[in-house]
């Protein structure tokens, strides 16, 4: 069983690390110039072929459905929001939303995103 938690954490200092494609560009930006396909062409670009980026795939996916699960997703992990908001209450009440709703839209985010990652893996290996 993977350790959801910490692969959430990484995806999200790789967010912070800001080396993710060049020129600034964002990962939608890039999914969208390659149509959805990254890799090949060469040295010097970022690597997105990396469980960080199938994250941030998820993410972006589950974001076209529930922005708000999505930004909460986020927000829970430290790739947006307030650094000083070290608990779930203090990132709900900076949003204006309850603690109840926080974490419901965390729980949805989080299936959805442990759900992507785990199709993907089981598909990878057949």
């Amino acid at each position: 069983m993977a350790n959801w938690d910490e692969i959430f954490d990484q995806w999200a200092r790789w967010v912070h690390q800001g080396a993710l494609v060049p020129g600034g560009q964002s990962v939608l930006g890039k999914l969208i110039e390659c149509q959805g396909v990254f890799g090949g062409g060469g040295g010097g670009g970022p690597v997105l072929d990396c469980i960080e980026a199938d994250v941030e795939a998820a993410v972006l996916r589950l974001a076209a459905e529930d922005q708000a699960a999505a930004t909460t997703f986020r927000m829970e992990y430290g790739a947006v929001g307030n650094m000083n908001d070290d608990t779930q209450l203090k990132r709900a009440l900076r949003v204006g939303i309850s603690l109840p709703t926080y974490k419901r839209r965390l729980k949805k985010a989080r299936d959805y995103v442990i759900k992507a990652l785990t199709k993907k893996r089981t598909q990878g290996n057949v």
